[in-house]
């Protein structure tokens, strides 16, 4: 959006937080508005009781002379503007009284007085607010179309956050028009390309050998088998071009009782022993004795809360090798919920992780919080699992997959294969 003159008036409203903002200037004044400020202020209360944080927006609007005038000059966006001129004239009366305490120019007899009258304009105010009803600010007329509204139901039972419906929602009432809503077929087709736009697919690069691949996620993701899953799908891709991989397994699992274990019997299917390392000089001895033998070096980690950051710290530690250069990949369960997955991106970062697996896909019906928290976060995913036979039960990540997995959705394979498709 370009900037506006700064001859446009400037407007100030209060919101509850910036999604509510954004929803409410969108819907009155489409792609016209600009925010030039916002700040965090306390509203209401008695003296600093009871107050509540709201967010103050300060916007321009461009060629929006009549609607503009008819917006409540200071208040929330669910409020009356008559509530409002109240609420103002208690402020300035409050505001009044507290100066004129500071500079000690009024009587403490009559002090009790205004206190009084305050408290019942206070009671007064909060019943006109009370009995008000709650109303959009000059909704959209295509609000309720019922193209917008079937789609919301659809990405819904898909389990896209609330926040995604709405983008998708905004979306369509940017692009499409009345008319063009009442195509379904057609409204439905974009929405399904979007939500391919918003997967983001990380492409594997040559690099140096060794090639060090790293696995990091919470306890019980499957960590150990999608990292031997990766392993298997080199050896036989090298075997393919008449190459022979050399590899190396290397653990640093110490919490889970069979790790050592666990990660033993699956090397054993590629004739090789696993290493094992507790800290980050044991790393480093090991990457240094095979760095020149082999192509591929495979770190299996520990499994921690997302939430248990000193063992999540120790453990970056332990894999802070000079030169090793690896690739740290994030591994997180198809099934768990938005939140959850947000949290485990956010606290994982400190590992400077290129991209995410999802596991376990074959566990989950439905996709809509893997792709709502990969755009919130703006990761890209590299890998799917879905199974747990080694040799096949991985494979490279494509929007492809997830959109035919849209549930209830028509979905045209066709156009998104050429779309979506890898050349």
């Amino acid at each position: 959006m370009k900037a506006m003159k700064d001859n446009y008036p400037i407007k100030t409203l209060l919101f509850k937080n910036m999604e509510e903002a954004r929803k409410v200037l969108f819907d009155t004044y489409q792609n016209r508005y600009e925010i030039v400020n916002k700040r965090e202020i306390l509203t209401g209360g008695f003296f600093g009781l009871g107050q509540k944080e709201k967010l103050e927006i300060s916007f321009r609007v461009k060629d929006f002379p009549e609607n503009f005038s008819k917006m409540p000059s200071y208040g929330s966006s669910l409020s009356s503007v008559g509530a409002e001129n109240d609420q103002a004239a208690f402020m300035r009366n409050q505001n009044d009284l507290l100066q004129k305490l500071a500079a000690n120019s009024v009587q403490p007899a009559s002090i009790s007085t205004q206190l009084n009258e305050f408290a019942k304009q206070l009671q007064e105010l909060n019943r006109k607010i009370d009995e008000k009803p709650v109303a959009s600010v000059n909704a959209s007329s295509d609000e309720g179309h019922s193209s917008i509204e079937k789609i919301e139901d659809l990405l819904s039972e898909n389990e896209f956050t609330h926040s995604y419906i709405k983008q998708i929602r905004n979306r369509l009432k940017a692009t499409f028009s009345l008319e063009k809503l009442d195509d379904f077929s057609r409204v439905q087709r974009a929405v399904v390309d979007w939500i391919g736009e918003d997967i983001k697919v990380e492409h594997e690069v040559t690099i140096r050998k060794p090639r060090t691949v790293i696995i990091v996620g919470p306890t019980g993701v499957g960590k150990t088998t999608t990292l031997v899953k990766l392993a298997a799908q080199n050896v036989i891709a090298a075997k393919n071009n008449s190459k022979k991989l050399q590899l190396c397994f290397i653990t640093t699992d110490s919490m889970r009782v069979g790790a050592m274990e666990q990660l033993s019997r699956y090397a054993d299917m590629f004739n090789l022993s696993v290493q094992k390392a507790e800290s980050v000089e044991d790393v480093k001895k090991i990457y240094e004795d095979v760095r020149y033998s082999v192509d591929m070096i495979f770190i299996d980690t520990s499994g921690y809360s997302p939430n248990d950051s000193s063992h999540i710290g120790a453990l970056k530690a332990t894999l802070d090798v000079p030169g090793m250069n690896p690739e740290v990949y994030l591994a997180v369960m198809a099934s768990t919920k938005t939140s959850d997955l947000i949290n485990i991106m956010q606290n994982y970062e400190p590992f400077g992780y290129k991209s995410v697996i999802i596991t376990k896909c074959d566990e989950s019906r439905h996709f809509g919080n893997v792709i709502s928290a990969l755009a919130e976060k703006n990761k890209s995913i590299s890998y799917i699992t879905n199974g747990q036979k080694v040799g096949r039960c991985i494979e490279k990540a494509n929007p492809i997959e997830f959109l035919i997995r849209l549930e209830n959705f028509e979905v045209d394979r066709i156009h998104i294969e050429d779309k979506f498709g890898e050349n």
